[in-house]
């Protein structure tokens, strides 16, 4: 069964600084790279890269940037029949600074000026073989109706919800799966420290709260099962959230227990980090063999 993801997708242009310059400053950065990104891309690429079969509604247009977009994603084995480009369009992008000595970054982006998807894009056949849905807020429209239909056909609906967005509040009713960051949690409460379970208030029977290097937790009715993150020295954080989405949909698409996809997800997401790159992943083989070895004995 496939993965079909909606979303937005970009081209970042990545540099790493020695640390991020205060304003009026400059400071020469150390490396500089491009990759594509965006929530629902990566994770797409990630899935993909461990057996899922993948398939992806994103817009970009027939620039530069957009060839590449299309050809990293076929590249990394994403189906992409149901995308769209334009020469009327320009592709989103965006600038990355990584900052060397803690792996953290800051993001500023577009999404450039691409028509977004609205429901008369989705119909019941594209969506015959969805299994998982996976999506990040984007194209609310257009993501409420593919959740109304893969939920009829008896999938599951995953939300990646970075961070507020046009629209959230009426799609977050169909959500089976929300994967919920601090700054999600930070900007839709209005406080930085909530308790999750007020998560739970929002409708998704299922919860998924990312903590960076504290880990993450899965919330399902009264149970809550937490996980730590791995012990490493992170070189790369970006993307590493949409890695750990991208594990938790083949975890989720292959019907792994609640607790083995967060700590699969947890490895393969710690593991990317000690690396430059969102396709910088580990193979499944190493991925199991050091979750056995932190099994307790």
């Amino acid at each position: 069964m496939t993965i079909f993801g909606i979303g937005t997708v970009v081209v970042d242009d990545v540099v790493v600084l020695p640390h991020l310059p205060e304003a009026d400053t400059k400071v020469e950065l150390s490396q500089r790279w491009q990759q594509v990104g965006g929530p629902v891309a990566v994770a797409l690429s990630t899935a993909a890269y461990y057996g899922s079969i993948t398939s992806f509604l994103g817009r970009w247009g027939n620039d530069s940037t957009g060839k590449e977009i299309a050809k990293t994603l076929q590249q990394r084995g994403i189906e992409l029949s149901h995308s769209r480009s334009s020469d009327e369009w320009t592709s989103g992008f965006a600038h990355v600074w990584i900052e060397a000595t803690t792996g953290s970054r800051t993001i500023a982006f577009s999404r450039g000026n691409v028509i977004t998807p609205d429901e008369h894009d989705i119909d019941k056949q594209m969506l015959t073989q969805c299994r998982v849905l996976h999506l990040d807020g984007w194209a609310s429209a257009a993501a409420i109706k593919a959740a109304d239909i893969v939920k009829s056909n008896g999938g599951i609906v995953v939300l990646d919800a970075g961070s507020v967005k046009p629209g959230m509040r009426e799609l977050l009713p169909q959500i089976d799966i929300l994967i919920a960051s601090a700054l999600f949690r930070k900007s839709f409460f209005g406080q930085n420290d909530i308790d999750v379970h007020q998560l739970q208030t929002l409708g998704p029977a299922n919860i998924i709260t990312t903590n960076g290097e504290k880990g993450a937790t899965w919330i399902s009715g009264n149970e809550t099962i937490s996980e730590p993150a791995l012990n490493i020295t992170a070189v790369d954080t970006n993307g590493a959230g949409d890695i750990f989405s991208g594990a938790i949909l083949h975890a989720i698409n292959n019907n792994w227990p609640r607790r083995q996809c967060l700590q699969f997800a947890n490895c393969v997401a710690g593991l990317a980090c000690t690396q430059q790159g969102n396709h910088k992943l580990p193979s499944l083989q190493e991925t199991l063999r050091i979750l056995d070895m932190l099994q307790p004995e």
